[in-house]
């Protein structure tokens, strides 16, 4: 996550024109030999506009749906329902961007958000609960204000590394940061992977 985060920082800041990727999710980061991360599909969205698609407008549609409309039930277990890659790539879409406005950095901090999350979790973006389905975003937030304990909201692999509690908190926070609803209240990328380069200091 520290990989990525250090990639968005260089299309949003070093890149020549400041550049939102727009569209990242968990099938557009590839992994090298060395588990190092590589964000792919940038500048995609770009080529279909030219090829006449509208693909805003089509993630606009998709983000808008209800999940149980976009869910396809094809495995579950107890804690989450599995759907098409398709299908879950609305879930990392930002709020704000389900309007068709001008491609914000912030929409890309949001989405960023929503990994980070998942990767804590270990949970898929559309979280099953009871017999209803929830975004991963609204699940967490309702776990905070319900105040479940922390066993409950985490990956089980991460439970066991009861010594970390105060580090996974402080990740917790900066993806609850990420994915305000309000995208002036969300950090820069930058501010971000600062906050996850002192944790790795710390943690030495």
């Amino acid at each position: 996550m520290k990989g990525i985060a250090r990639g968005l920082v260089y299309l949003h800041e070093f890149s020549p024109k400041k550049y939102v990727h727009g569209d990242l999710k968990p099938n557009n980061i590839l992994l090298g030999q060395n588990m190092e991360p590589h964000i792919s599909d940038f500048g995609l969205g770009r080529l279909a506009n030219i090829a006449g698609a509208s693909p805003t407008l089509q993630s606009s549609r998709m983000a808008s749906e209800k999940p149980q409309e976009r869910q396809q039930k094809s495995t579950t277990s107890d804690t989450t329902t599995v759907a098409s890659s398709t299908t879950l790539g609305s879930c990392y879409i930002a709020p704000e961007a389900l309007k068709v406005v001008k491609p914000s950095q912030k929409w890309d901090v949001y989405s960023y958000g929503v990994i980070l999350l998942e990767i804590i979790t270990g949970r898929m973006p559309v979280v099953l609960v009871g017999s209803s389905e929830m975004d991963l975003v609204h699940w967490i937030q309702l776990c905070i204000e319900e105040k479940k304990p922390l066993s409950e909201v985490l990956d089980p692999y991460l439970v066991q590394d009861g010594d970390r509690d105060d580090e996974i908190i402080a990740v917790i926070k900066i993806a609850m940061a990420c994915i305000q609803t309000s995208p002036e209240k969300r950090p820069t990328m930058r501010h971000v992977s600062e906050a996850l380069e002192r944790l790795a200091i710390s943690d030495v």
